[in-house]
């Protein structure tokens, strides 16, 4: 599955390079820790139930989100780049699944008609 993030909710993107920046807190949740401080980590994958071959932090990317006052990691397979997109509304016939609450704000359709899914990083910010 291919996403899209508002670039004005990405704080940084970097790799993990160093098993003692993984941390996990007391209730289980993941944590990285970056520059003294730790940050909840979401994996894709896991919140939208898709499979991926890219498990393991070290193999993938790590991007730091920010709204407001809050900040999360989120890891991803890859960053494919930035470019321009269209955001298109969820078909009405989808509003019974909540979709914003996942963390879903929209759709958009890619120049290679594969449909994109636009994160919504305040949504996934609240679920923490």
């Amino acid at each position: 599955s291919i996403y899209t993030l508002p670039i004005n909710s990405i704080k940084q993107s970097f790799k993990i390079s160093d098993d003692r920046q993984i941390i996990l807190d007391t209730d289980g949740t993941e944590m990285i820790l970056l520059r003294g401080e730790c940050f909840p980590l979401i994996r894709l994958h896991r919140l939208f139930g898709v499979s991926t071959e890219v498990t393991e932090l070290y193999d993938g990317i790590v991007i730091q989100i920010e709204n407001n006052d809050k900040i999360a990691c989120i890891f991803a397979d890859e960053l494919l780049g930035e470019q321009q997109v269209v955001v298109k509304p969820f078909p009405s016939f989808l509003n019974k699944y909540e979709l914003k609450k996942l963390g879903l704000s929209g759709c958009s359709i890619l120049g290679d008609g594969s449909i994109s899914l636009i994160l919504d990083a305040n949504n996934l910010l609240n679920m923490l």
